[in-house]
């Protein structure tokens, strides 16, 4: 039995048949083969995914494929290459198509069918250095595909090549060797939550898993993970599985959310803690500066004793790039943001080293609100667009806060957004009004937290204790998301790097337009 036909709770009228195969490796005569005979007796269907390799060693089926001579009946979608040798077969092919109802993805994002089913993709193999590798794909490919997903608050279906780490734990393998697997999947798949997620490897499928904790959250719909084998295998495992499906647009919460009579712990939750830990423990250029928390002091208590000479941010370390620098006042000044989300993305920063605006002294306070003033002036005047700040404390020893001009059509979506990834990440959210001076009374003693202001100084604040994961790139993606900027492409810094040569073109053309609202245009121009 090389296929299986799965039912679920669903309205006829809006119910898809998919086929998904693992990994063809060259086999394509025999997968369009079994695929049409499959689609003849039991379809149709209305499309094929292949979530792993497509080529082989033996290329001839492939050119068979694109001139015509192999076809298949069902609309086929392919990942990308896995290895290097095969990048060139996917290079130049106009608008993905690869042949008649064969069409390549491409290397990550989301595909939503006319019937309104989500597939989100990935391509390639993971790899921390991705430098000139077009065969695979980085954090950074895992940033942008996690902003794609947006506010969808999860996608019916994950393709991806390499299984994710840790998904067999809570359950039984069936004597199956398990690949080691991405870590980075799993956490991708724990942030979008497919419904089904299909990869290539050994057959197995995993018991469903819950994307809630039991008593603790609102109950949540469950995800089957399935990998399937290489197609053709002389072990005779299934490579082809086939179900029907209705998109989560078209059910309701209560049969959208219906558990399954057997479902087990989310198997990546250990992972996250893990991870969690980690990310504490890592130096993140930029937007997550260094370990150097420990020993910190809650508010009022002071800050630690670190390193100040080798901080980015630090006015007098040898370490700031002075290129980014705006402007300088007394206290604070202003740096043009690295991988910045739009040419005029700024971030106000303190001159000597505060970690973040619970240790700002009042004259410091007095500054930032100067700025802030000035910065919403320009944006109002010159892009007639309102100004959104955000500050994170998380993983950071030195005050950035961004501010970042957002159209001034969309300024009522900016708290709904918050609110969307909010949910998206789990996270409590405590509204403060922009009338209320004592706003960091929210906030205990020693923890961290994430602040988000709109330009009437409404705040929104996300407290982060240290057992809670908080996403780093949490303000960036809600910004660059489809409701604000839609920029999903910006949402990691790295993605969008510039040279320092047009990065100091950028922030000399900030200064010439902020030169008529700057504060501390005197101070300038005494330097």
């Amino acid at each position: 039995n090389e296929y299986k036909i799965l039912f679920e709770i669903m309205s006829p009228d809006k119910t898809i048949k998919v086929l998904v195969v693992g990994n063809v490796n060259g086999n394509i005569k025999q997968l369009c083969t079994r695929v049409n005979n499959v689609n003849r007796k039991n379809g149709p269907f209305q499309l094929l995914l292949i979530a792993g390799r497509v080529l082989g060693s033996d290329l001839e089926s492939w050119v068979s494929l694109r001139s015509g001579s192999l076809t298949l009946d069902v609309p086929a979608f392919i990942l990308g290459p896995d290895t290097v040798e095969h990048v060139p077969y996917y290079q130049h092919l106009e608008n993905g198509q690869v042949a008649d109802n064969v069409t390549y993805l491409g290397r990550r994002g989301v595909y939503t069918t006319t019937g309104g089913l989500s597939i989100a993709y990935l391509s390639g193999k993971y790899d921390t250095d991705p430098t000139g590798k077009a065969h695979v794909y980085s954090q950074c490919d895992l940033d942008i595909l996690r902003a794609q997903s947006g506010v969808l608050n999860g996608v019916d279906i994950l393709i991806n090549g390499e299984w994710p780490a840790d998904v067999t734990r809570h359950v039984k393998t069936d004597g199956i060797t398990v690949p080691e697997g991405v870590a980075p999947i799993s956490e991708l798949a724990t942030v979008i939550r497919p419904r089904y997620h299909f990869v290539a490897g050994p057959y197995y499928e995993r018991l469903p898993y819950r994307n809630h904790r039991i008593l603790h959250e609102r109950a949540q719909y469950c995800t089957r993970f399935i990998s399937l084998d290489t197609v053709g295998n002389k072990e005779k495992r299934k490579w082809l599985y086939a179900f029907n499906i209705t998109p989560m647009k078209h059910l309701s919460d209560e049969l959208l959310r219906k558990q399954p009579v057997e479902t087990s712990e989310n198997p990546y939750i250990t992972l996250e803690q893990e991870k969690h830990a980690a990310e504490d423990r890592k130096s993140q250029h930029f937007y997550a500066i260094g370990d150097k928390r420990k020993g910190e002091e809650g508010r009022g208590g002071g800050e630690k004793k670190n390193d100040k000479s080798s901080c980015w941010f630090c006015l007098k370390s040898p370490n700031v790039e002075k290129h980014l620098i705006v402007t300088v006042g007394t206290h604070m000044y202003l740096a043009l943001a690295k991988g910045a989300l739009r040419t005029d993305h700024i971030m106000i920063i303190p001159t000597s080293h505060v970690k973040c605006q619970q240790f700002l002294s009042p004259d410091q306070h007095q500054e930032v609100s100067t700025f802030k003033k000035a910065l919403c002036k320009m944006n109002r005047s010159l892009h007639k667009a309102t100004t959104v700040f955000f500050e994170r404390s998380v993983s950071t020893s030195h005050l950035q806060i961004h501010c970042i001009p957002v159209p001034k059509g969309r300024i009522n979506d900016v708290k709904d957004a918050f609110y969307d990834f909010a949910e998206k990440y789990k996270l409590e959210i405590q509204e403060v009004p922009g009338d209320d001076p004592d706003w960091m009374d929210v906030i205990p003693a020693s923890t961290d937290y994430f602040v988000a202001e709109m330009e009437n100084e409404d705040k929104l604040i996300f407290l982060c204790p240290q057992r809670v994961r908080f996403p780093l790139q949490f303000g960036r993606e809600v910004l660059a998301s489809e409701q604000l900027l839609n920029t999903p492409h910006r949402v990691s810094w790295k993605a969008c790097q510039q040279s320092p040569d047009q990065e100091g073109h950028d922030a000399k053309r900030f200064w010439e337009a902020f030169a008529t609202f700057n504060p501390f245009a005197d101070d300038d121009s005494d330097d």
